[in-house]
């Protein structure tokens, strides 16, 4: 064979390998419709596109961060090219379902118990007071009376978990009613706190129990001795600006500006509790107005003695002061 034949031998074959290659990233490109969505390894579903998933993704983070503090995600995401049916391709909702249900996000939770009991898993202790309320509603029309007293000792502990793993609300009041024993959650007739909320005090032990935090930060000093001083509360770093909240049902004793504190208010609890929330920016109740759990009464400031936007926290227990955190948890 001449060297002019081998050459055009030769060109023909890579002639011959592009158009192999050519054609292959076309049929890449424009044969397949779709791509299968891999999480963890594991195929989930099929989506047009890849903006169709992480659009999806995000909105389900979205609506969770509306009801839980905080949310993480430690999934594996992968796509590969695929030929289906139109039919196979997931809709928005079906691919929120898929999502959910094979997601390993965690997010922050309170497991509430009975006695000592688990009860079951909540986003947060005020999805805790909205399960008694409804109990304790329940208990109002079935006894015909509004004087009613919680005869359990209710408790929560924080944790982080599976987002399959967390209850309704409607879930576990479905769990009490069905109780057998009528013994999870129960009322009986006696005096009645100006809430279920105010159900704050252990019955077994008098300890408090389901305060809410005034603020959303990070504790940035702790309760006790600070530099060669006593700190009778906790500070909870927070922007500038923040709402505060009430921490339990009450009325406000003070709220004006006090040497140190700045801007403070103090709410009276009765049963000899007050909660104290100095450094305000502004103050938003005044004195002698009744005040709910989680109701906004000012907003985060620095004020006073303060080298920065805080919250400076105090519980006092018959003119004692207790380590917030203790109640908080």
């Amino acid at each position: 064979m001449s060297l002019s034949d081998r050459s055009k031998k030769i060109l023909i074959y890579i002639s011959i390998i592009i158009t192999i290659i050519i054609s292959g990233q076309y049929v890449y490109c424009n044969i397949f419709n779709a791509y299968q969505v891999y999480m963890d390894d594991k195929p989930l579903a099929y989506v047009k596109n890849k903006e169709d998933f992480y659009n999806v993704e995000k909105d389900i983070k979205k609506d969770l961060e509306k009801r839980f503090v905080k949310v993480t995600s430690q999934d594996v995401v992968d796509f590969r090219k695929a030929l289906v049916n139109s039919k196979y391709i997931s809709s928005k909702n079906e691919l929120k379902s898929i999502i959910l249900k094979n997601s390993k996000m965690s997010v922050s939770v309170v497991l509430m118990k009975s006695d000592g009991k688990k009860l079951g898993t909540l986003a947060n202790e005020n999805e805790m007071i909205k399960v008694l309320d409804t109990i304790k509603n329940e208990y109002k029309d079935k006894n015909k009376t509004e004087d009613l007293k919680l005869n359990n000792h209710i408790t929560y502990v924080k944790e982080i978990a599976n987002i399959n793993d967390v209850n309704t609300i409607d879930e576990i009041v479905k769990k009490v009613k069905e109780d057998s024993n009528n013994s999870l959650v129960c009322f009986s007739k006696g005096q009645e706190s100006n809430s279920v909320q105010s159900s704050n005090l252990s019955r077994a032990s008098s300890k408090i129990n389901l305060l809410q935090f005034p603020t959303k930060g990070n504790i940035t000093s702790p309760f006790g001795m600070r530099w060669g001083k006593m700190h009778n509360g906790i500070d909870i770093g927070a922007s500038m600006g923040d709402p505060i909240y009430a921490a339990m049902d009450g009325k406000v004793i003070c709220a004006e500006w006090e040497d140190g504190y700045g801007k403070v208010i103090k709410i009276d609890h009765g049963v000899g509790i007050e909660t104290v929330y100095g450094h305000c920016s502004s103050i938003d109740v005044n004195v002698g107005q009744t005040v709910k759990r989680g109701e906004k009464i000012g907003l985060v400031g620095s004020t006073g003695n303060s080298t920065g936007p805080h919250v400076h926290f105090e519980v006092r227990v018959e003119d004692v002061p207790k380590d917030p955190i203790t109640y908080l948890r």
